[in-house]
């Protein structure tokens, strides 16, 4: 009777594995549909946030330009980082841009500035009211425009340098410089 006990015992660990197992194995299953679907269900607006609050150093690709830095504010479709050179850069979120992380932060990054431009609009109408050069970058002109934003109106953002008065769409600015 006492071999029989060894069996049963034997084939009862046997089950208990196999169940673990496949326990273990649906709850990885799980686990990783789950990440994946907090993953699809993100937007640049999300990412920015995590990447100023992780502190990185990220590069952000609009046409043939990059611009390196880390970020110093995000909200809205709005995107700013501080390069090395202490430049500012805004970046808008959704326009014709990719975003790399160059080297990850050692350290925390930053909190939400309470007092920081809601939106890329609301960045260029800061840049207005200042009355300081800027370029403007966009996926559409080679070269950049150097100039001072004189009226940022619903669809386009008027442009003044010496060489008179630029009209830009709003859609096709994807970045604003200030030195």
């Amino acid at each position: 009777m006492d071999g029989d006990r060894g069996e049963f015992e034997e084939l009862e660990d046997e089950l208990r594995q196999a169940v673990g197992g496949e326990f273990r194995r649906t709850a990885e299953e799980d686990e990783y549909a789950a990440a994946k679907a907090q993953l699809r269900a993100r937007t640049l607006e999300h990412v920015a946030y995590e990447l100023l609050a992780r502190g990185d150093t990220v590069a952000v690709t609009i046409g043939a330009d990059v611009v390196q830095g880390i970020v110093m504010h995000a909200k809205g479709d709005l995107l700013c980082l501080e390069t090395a050179s202490g430049d500012r850069c805004d970046v808008r979120l959704g326009a014709p841009a990719a975003i790399h992380v160059v080297q990850r932060a050692t350290s925390p990054g930053r909190a939400r500035d309470r007092f920081g431009a809601e939106s890329f609009v609301a960045r260029l109408r800061e840049l207005e009211l200042e009355e300081i050069p800027v370029m403007i970058v966009g996926p559409m002109r080679r070269d950049p425009v150097v100039g001072t934003i004189a009226a940022v109106a619903s669809d386009h953002v008027l442009l003044r340098n010496d060489d008179g008065d630029w009209y830009l769409s709003l859609a096709g600015i994807a970045a604003v410089t200030v030195h």
